[in-house]
C-alpha cells in the first residue's frame, strides 16, 4: 500500500507541466574543545549502551545525529542538499541529502511527495521527517550546536523513516491546530531496531552461540499520533504546545557485558510505546531588529519497551522472561534576542530520571528492578547571525554523564560518573528560502 501511494504521487509529479524548484545548501562546522583533553566529545554516544539504545550490528540504522561525536579541533560536520519542488497548488514535495564529509558517508535523507486535500487535509509519503514531538528537527533548525539530548538518547539522533504522513490543519476557536497519523517503517535504534539472527556469535567472554531474532513485521512497524496548537494571545504573545504518542510492533536489541550494566552478552525482542508532551510560550516585543523577542519551551518523553529475553550467554536458563525497561527524559530552553542580529540561550537536559529495568515476577523467580544513572546538561550560546547566509554560535556546556572506562585493567569497561566541559565554535552558512527554519 505504501509504494502504491509514494509512486502514485511521484507519477503525478512527473506530469506536472509547471514545476517550481527552490534549492537548499547547509553547511555545518564547529571548532570543538572540551575539559577531557578532547575525549569527551564521544561520552554521549558511548552512553548509548546504558540507554538501551545501542546496536552491536548496525542494520536498519536510521539515526538522524550529523556528525556524531566530535575530537578536538576544527570539523566539517555536514553538508545538507536538496530542494524543494511544486507543481501546482496541490502537489508539491522534497528531497535532501547529506553527505558526512569526515567520514565519507552520504545518505538520502528525506525524498516525499504530498498532496493537498480540500478541508485543510494533505497526505505525505516517502522517506520523511516524523512529526513526533517538539524536537525531532533538523540539526540546521536548531537554537544550539549539540543536539537535542532527549532526542540523542532515546530516539538515536531522531525519527527519519519510509512512510506515509495523513494530517489536517484546521483553525478552530481562533486556535491553530495541526492533528496527524503516521504509518512508518522501522529501523529506529532508539524504538524500532531491527537485529539480525547470528549464526556463530563471538561472544564478549569467549564464547560462540546462535542468536535467532524474529523476522521483522509487515508494513508498518511503527505508529504514531499527534495532536498540536497554536494560538495567539494578542499581537505580542503566543502559547503553543503538543502531545504525541508511538508504538512500535517490533524492537530488537543485542547488548554485550558491561559490568554494572549488563552482566552477559544478552539479546531481547518485543515492542516499544513513547509519548511526548510539549509547550511553549513566545513573546514579540515589537522592536526594530526583534529586540527583546524571547521564546521558553519544555518538551517531557516518556518510553517504555516491553521486551521478551531471547539470548543469554551466561543463563539459558532465563528465555522467554519478560524485560520491562522505562527511562524519561526532558529538555527546558529559552532563547532572548539581546540586540539586532545577536540572540543568547539557555537550556537545561535531562535523561533518566526515570531509568530502570523491571523484571517481573516469574516462577521460581522474584520480582527483581535494576537502576540506573540519569544524563544532565546544562548549555548557554550565543548565537551572531550578520546576515540570512551566515551564522556564528558560541556554546559552553556543562555535564553529567555516566561513560565507560577500563579501571582496574582487566580490559573490561565500567561504569565511571563523569563531570566536564565543552567549549563549541560554530559556523553555519545556508542557501534556502527562508521557508525551512521552523519546528513541527
Amino acid at each position: 500500500m505504501k509504494g502504491k501511494i509514494a509512486s502514485g504521487l511521484l507519477l503525478l509529479s512527473a506530469n506536472a507541466s509547471a514545476l517550481e524548484l527552490e534549492p537548499m545548501l547547509y553547511v555545518d562546522s564547529v571548532l570543538y574543545g572540551d575539559s577531557e583533553g578532547g575525549d569527551a566529545g564521544n561520552y554521549a554516544s558511548e552512553s548509548l549502551g546504558v540507554y538501551n539504545v545501542h546496536s552491536d550490528s548496525e542494520a536498519g540504522h536510521e539515526g538522524h545525529s550529523h556528525g556524531g561525536g566530535l575530537e578536538q579541533g576544527l570539523h566539517l560536520r555536514s553538508i545538507e542538499a536538496g530542494l524543494t519542488w511544486e507543481a501546482s497548488d496541490k502537489l508539491d514535495g522534497r528531497i535532501k541529502g547529506v553527505i558526512l564529509p569526515e567520514t565519507g558517508e552520504a545518505e538520502l535523507e528525506e525524498a516525499w511527495a504530498r498532496y493537498h486535500l480540500p478541508a485543510n487535509t494533505s497526505i505525505k509519503a516517502g522517506k520523511l521527517l516524523s512529526a513526533f514531538g517538539a524536537n525531532n528537527i533538523h540539526p540546521h533548525e536548531a537554537d544550539f550546536v549539540q543536539q537535542n539530548l532527549p532526542v540523542q538518547m532515546l530516539l538515536d539522533g531522531g525519527l527519519v523513516e519510509k512512510g506515509m504522513q495523513l494530517e489536517w490543519q484546521p483553525d478552530v476557536a481562533g486556535t491553530h491546530l495541526t492533528t496527524g497519523v503516521e504509518l512508518l517503517d522501522g529501523g529506529n535504534r532508539g524504538i524500532a531496531a531491527k537485529e539480525a539472527s547470528v549464526t556463530a556469535y563471538l561472544t564478549s567472554k569467549g564464547g560462540v552461540a546462535d542468536i535467532n531474532f524474529p523476522e521483522k513485521p509487515d508494513f508498518p512497524q511503527v505508529s504514531h499520533v499527534y495532536l498540536k496548537a497554536e494560538k495567539d494571545l494578542n499581537e505580542k504573545n503566543t502559547l503553543s504546545g503538543g502531545v504525541s504518542y508511538l508504538k512500535s510492533s517490533q524492537h530488537q536489541e543485542l547488548h554485550q557485558y558491561h559490568p554494572g550494566i549488563n552482566e552477559a552478552d544478552h539479546g531481547l525482542s518485543g515492542k516499544a510505546k513513547m509519548w511526548s508532551a510539549s509547550a511553549a510560550y513566545a513573546h514579540a516585543a515589537g522592536k526594530a531588529g526583534d529586540v527583546g523577542n524571547f521564546k521558553v519551551e519544555g518538551e517531557y518523553l516518556y518510553q517504555n519497551k516491553a521486551l521478551t529475553l531471547n539470548f543469554h550467554e551466561d543463563k539459558p536458563n532465563l528465555l522467554g522472561q519478560p524485560r520491562d525497561l522505562h527511562v524519561d527524559a526532558y529538555s527546558v530552553q529559552g532563547t532572548y534576542q539581546i540586540a539586532p542580529k545577536w540572540q543568547v540561550g539557555l537550556r537545561h537536559e535531562r535523561v533518566g530520571g526515570t531509568h530502570e529495568a523491571r523484571r517481573p515476577s516469574v516462577a521460581p523467580f522474584p520480582t527483581q528492578t535494576s537502576y540506573f544513572n540519569d544524563m544532565k546538561r546544562n548549555t548557554v550560546a550565543a548565537t551572531w547571525q550578520p546576515a540570512k547566509q551566515h551564522q556564528l554560535r558560541l556554546e559552553v556546556a556543562h555535564n553529567n554523564v555516566d561513560v565507560g572506562e577500563d579501571t582496574n585493567g582487566d580490559g573490561r569497561t565500567e561504569a565511571v560518573n563523569k563531570t566536564f566541559d565543552q567549549f563549541m565554535l560554530q559556523y553555519q552558512w545556508r542557501l534556502d528560502s527562508g521557508h525551512e527554519h521552523h519546528k513541527h
